[in-house]
């Protein structure tokens, strides 16, 4: 073996396994990281006017918009969520102070006088049980939920101080994103080993998509929190305006979604009396306004990018269940860049032969 071809090998080694230590170390802060990326990204164009405005004064700018960013978008995030789960754990306080079990269980009962014999009978059947008991059904699945709420408010204040670590970080990554984002835009295409008109096109259609995604995401959201406060306020339930700020804000998070209001609600309204107000707001929930997120977001997500619906539907369900709450906007851009490259591949190389 020549020595070039040793030196090579060597090369590349090391490099992986310092690509893999470095990988480890910053693992604990990739998402803090990927997170500020994100609204630099989507406020850059912001960036450049204000860099502009202020004379080329690119850190003075970094820093403005980082205060702006701070106090218009995470600071209010991180209130809102602090609020709603504090106001959520005083509803189930209130829940659990206020229904008797006795009372709970008469509800039950007469929700289960509701359903027709025959789906009853069919029931007990499929699930190899005696008489369908409904109320120790419910005592059991109240039991799981607020298990699983006690354990994830554990997990929460037990990383407490990782989630301040990493929200500090976010802060503070975001005045470097902006400052010196250019530069490491360019010195990333540097090591592609493309032409340049090849790397620019990959490139726009990651930025394109990344707007697509957002501006999706937050028009969906809109509409998700009308559709809801509206149906509210027909209802007469109290709190619709609420109601729907709530679930805009949830319906943000795609992993969980504007279930996390109508559920709830629903529930409660059929456990304390409102039995078919309950319902109807179950099955508006499910059908009509959890709905609009599954349709209404690739539609505008796809017109904007001209990604295929069907791709991309599939694409933001699996990268959801393996990257998370990430996925709704990693899984559409690599779609994206995967459809550049079998452009890139098509005119490089199907089209040259003809």
């Amino acid at each position: 073996m020549h020595r070039r071809q040793v030196f090579s090998w060597f090369f590349i080694v090391i490099f992986l396994l310092l690509i893999y230590i470095f990988y480890q170390i910053l693992s604990p802060f990739i998402l803090a990281l990927f997170w500020g990326a994100i609204i630099t990204l989507t406020l850059y164009p912001l960036h450049v006017r204000l860099t502009k405005l202020l004379r080329n004064r690119k850190g003075l700018s970094a820093l403005i918009m980082t205060v702006v960013a701070t106090f218009l978008v995470i600071l209010p995030l991180v209130f809102i969520s602090a609020t709603v789960a504090v106001d959520m754990f005083d509803i189930y306080q209130s829940v659990t102070d206020n229904v008797e079990v006795s009372e709970l269980k008469t509800k039950l009962e007469k929700l289960k006088g509701l359903i027709p014999v025959s789906i009853l009978e069919e029931l007990e059947k499929k699930l190899q049980i005696g008489e369908l008991n409904i109320h120790q059904m419910a005592v059991k699945g109240l039991g799981s939920v607020s298990g699983y709420v006690i354990d994830e408010v554990q997990n929460a204040a037990s990383n407490l101080t990782g989630l301040l670590i990493n929200l500090g970080l976010m802060i503070f990554s975001l005045f470097f994103f902006f400052r010196d984002g250019d530069s490491m835009l360019q010195r990333i295409k540097s090591l592609i080993p493309m032409k340049d008109e090849q790397k620019d096109e990959i490139f726009k259609k990651f930025y394109d998509t990344l707007n697509a995604v957002i501006v999706g995401v937050m028009v969906t959201a809109a509409i998700q929190g009308i559709l809801q406060g509206l149906f509210f306020w027909l209802l007469g339930i109290s709190y619709s305006v609420l109601g729907g700020v709530l679930t805009f804000v949830f319906a943000l998070i795609p992993i969980a979604g504007a279930v996390i209001v109508w559920l709830p609600v629903g529930l409660y309204l059929v456990f304390t009396g409102s039995i078919y107000t309950g319902i109807a707001v179950l099955i508006f929930g499910g059908l009509v306004v959890s709905s609009v997120d599954n349709f209404l977001k690739p539609m505008i997500i796809g017109g904007k990018v001209k990604l295929s619906t069907l791709f991309l539907v599939l694409t933001i369900f699996g990268s959801l269940s393996v990257f998370g709450f990430t996925g709704i906007i990693i899984g559409p851009i690599l779609l994206a860049i995967f459809m550049s490259f079998i452009d890139i591949y098509k005119s490089e190389y199907l089209d040259s032969t003809d």
